[in-house]
Order: C-alpha cells, then structure tokens, then sequence
C-alpha cells in the first residue's frame, strides 16, 4: 500500500439489494459515500413508472483516510459487504473517475417517464401487453398523449395499429 495516497476512493460491495442501507449508515458515521443513481424505467403489473436505481448494483464508493480509516467498522456496517480486493490490494479509483461519473449521471435523477419513454419515428418495439403481444413494431408517431401508432407485419402486409404507449418498449 505504499503507493496509495492519503486519500482514497474505495470500492464497496453491499449486501443484496441493500446499497441505500449501507450508504445511509455510513453517512450517519461521517465517511463520505458516494452511491450513484439513475432513473430507470421499472414495469410492475403492466405499469411503467420511473424509479431511482443504482447505477451498479451491489456497489458503492466510499472515500477514505488511510491514517484514520477503520476497515472493520466499515465491513461490520449494516448493508455492506466487503471491500472490493485485487489479491492482497484494496481495489481503489481515481478522484477524476469519480468525478465524471457525478458529471455524467447529474440531472438523470428529475426524468419523467415521458422523458425515458420518448420514442423516435422508426425505431424497433416491442408490444408486451394486449393481443399484439410479443410481436414486434417499428414506431410511427404519436396519437395524443396516452397513446401512439405502430407498424405491426402481419401475414405480409404492415397495418397502423393505435396501441397504449404503455404497451410498448424499445427493442435494444
């Protein structure tokens, strides 16, 4: 460890599904924590919602001073799991590294479901509900503000279908 700084950003993994636990208990312990979140489109019983996820699951940064750090507290905290190691070696990240992603997902956490759903005119779908299910579209335009017309090929021959803009996902 002689050629880690002062200070440090370390990588911790948490507990499943339990990175906001951890990252409030070591918050209320004083470390500076940093657990980057994204908004993500979820899909509970057929309706689209928007909802803050991480942006790694399972893990989470941490900043730490090497003179003063408690490696045990932090591991024995509510949530988390270990530090990340590379064999004998912390796994540790830059300052700059950190600090882009913070750039790069600013801003991400205040869109609206109109804003992750916005489709462009040509674009594959995916219908997932109604009897169209499973088929796939391509994106025509918009019918109002609940609603859109699709492209659907069916026995040779493409049909305007006006479908639910909830019935439909971005094919990747």
């Amino acid at each position: 460890m002689s050629n880690i700084k002062k200070h440090n950003w370390f990588l911790l993994t948490s507990k499943p599904r339990e990175e906001q636990r951890a990252f409030d208990n070591l918050s209320n312990q004083g470390y500076e924590v940093f657990l980057p979140k994204i908004a993500k489109v979820t899909n509970r019983q057929g309706v689209k919602s928007v909802s803050l996820q991480p942006l790694f699951p399972n893990y989470l940064f941490i900043n730490l001073d090497l003179s003063e750090a408690n490696f045990n507290a932090i591991r024995s905290t509510r949530g988390v799991g270990s530090f990340v190691r590379f064999g004998l070696n912390y796994a540790t990240l830059n300052e700059n590294l950190i600090k882009e992603i913070k750039q790069n997902i600013e801003g991400s956490d205040h869109k609206s479901l109109d804003d992750l759903l916005t489709y462009q005119q040509g674009e594959k779908v995916q219908v997932t509900q109604g009897p169209f299910k499973g088929l796939e579209a391509i994106y025509k335009t918009k019918d109002g503000l609940e609603r859109c017309i699709i492209l659907i090929k069916m026995l040779g021959q493409e049909s305007e279908v006006a479908i639910e803009n909830q019935a439909i996902e971005k094919l990747d």
